[in-house]
């Protein structure tokens, strides 16, 4: 479960904030070059301003299936709380998504994982590329189904979305942003980037989550559903690394060879803090 922030927590990025308030909100179109913040299939409309009972709709319902990817539109700083992200773009423009996934897959338990709400490799603060995974669609909150309610913001304040929507950049796949992409696997080898979950130093089984594979070619891909894997360090790679300090939203590099139905780890390398 995720803990609930105080508004000091955010430091210099706290989340941008709409209005509350049945009068009409700024007619402004936003106008401005993203990638479009869902990938795949979805399907959406203007439906910004428009009255809610006792408040207006500040914002675009982006409706797709849980658990579809969530990417940042551009280049920024990026922020999160319990089932919302935000970037403070480098443009000048900020966004803010809400309604990610707070349900363990094929429930609606409202646990609130964030293995099943964020990218693993995310924190608060963090520099993100447009098109980077920044979360999953969910009904988390008031939602009444599953969608991304999506707002941005110029300096002046909010503004509607449609414009910007209409014009963005449609992916299929989150575009690849993992540490040293340039140090591919050797021939026939892989490299997995994983998160921590658990660290049996007795026994050398590491379990986490992964976040991208590389393969021999240089090729990368992002997972974009979460994937949870297990790896059984040798007694001389536990003397070489302590996993147990490493930091569990910041990935390790493990390279290794597949030989019938085992795995050889060749390279481990910890993750950055």
């Amino acid at each position: 479960m995720i803990a609930a922030q105080t508004w000091a927590s955010y430091g210099k990025f706290p989340p941008p904030v709409a209005p509350y308030t049945n009068a009409p909100l700024p007619t402004g179109m936003a106008e401005l070059k993203i990638i479009f913040p869902v990938v795949g299939q979805v399907d959406w409309r203007d439906n910004y301003n428009e009255g809610r009972g006792s408040f207006r709709h500040t914002g675009v319902d982006i409706r797709a299936r849980k658990m579809t990817p969530v990417v940042a539109p551009f280049d920024g700083v990026f922020g999160k709380k319990v089932n919302s992200f935000w970037v403070y773009g480098d443009n000048g423009w900020k966004c803010l998504g809400t309604h990610l996934n707070n349900d363990s897959p094929g429930t609606n338990d409202n646990q609130s994982d964030p293995d099943y709400m964020f990218s693993p490799v995310l924190r608060h603060g963090d520099r993100v590329k447009a098109g980077q995974l920044v979360g999953y669609v969910g009904d988390s909150g008031k939602a009444t189904g599953p969608h991304l309610h999506f707002e941005l913001y110029s300096g002046e304040g909010l503004r509607n979305p449609t414009k910007a929507l209409q014009g963005g950049r449609k992916l299929i796949t989150p575009l690849s942003e993992i540490p040293r992409q340039e140090d591919k696997p050797d021939a026939k080898q892989e490299r997995f980037e994983v998160c921590k979950r658990n660290w049996v130093a007795e026994t050398g089984a590491f379990y986490g989550v992964l976040h991208a594979k590389q393969f021999d070619t240089g090729r990368v891909l992002i997972n974009t559903v979460p994937r949870f894997v297990t790896f059984k360090f040798s007694k001389e790679l536990i003397n070489l690394t302590d996993p147990a300090a490493w930091p569990n939203d910041r990935s390790a590099s493990i390279y290794f060879a597949r030989e019938g139905e085992e795995v050889r780890i060749v390279k481990v390398v910890p993750p950055a803090d």
